[in-house]
């Protein structure tokens, strides 16, 4: 059911279903609409792992759903200029890191000019 607040009508973003696709990325990567609707991990992964995420007008409506599968960060890259939101703070440009710990997840929508972190587990950190 939509949330209200300020008399504006907030739709609910959609959830990635837990039965959904699973996609480990154990290296970097750049994600592709694609990618999006699935379970993204870090299962095989030796190292901290950046993944870029597209052009947020591509994935306007889409979630995706990032869980620590390996205890290695997993660093989140918006597009040059784009944003990603937690907390209220939006900066362009800043990175996103998932900590190591497994257990962490993110689950991440995008209204096409934003990518907005909507629900969380563990500690995420937000930097340039």
């Amino acid at each position: 059911m939509p949330a209200t607040g300020s008399g504006f009508l907030i739709p609910e973003p959609p959830l990635v279903p837990a039965n959904a696709t699973v996609v480990a990325k154990a290296l970097g990567a750049t994600l592709t609409v694609a990618d999006f609707m699935k379970n993204l991990t870090n299962t095989g992964a030796g190292a901290s792992i950046d993944i870029t995420l597209p052009a947020a007008a591509s994935a306007a409506g889409m979630s995706i759903h990032v869980q620590i599968t390996a205890a290695w960060p997993v660093v989140l890259i918006p597009a040059s200029g784009e944003s990603i939101y937690l907390g209220g703070s939006g900066v362009a440009d800043e990175k996103l890191t998932i900590a190591g710990v497994i257990g962490n997840y993110a689950d991440i929508y995008c209204d096409g000019e934003r990518y907005l972190v909507f629900d969380y587990n563990g500690v995420l950190t937000k930097a340039a």
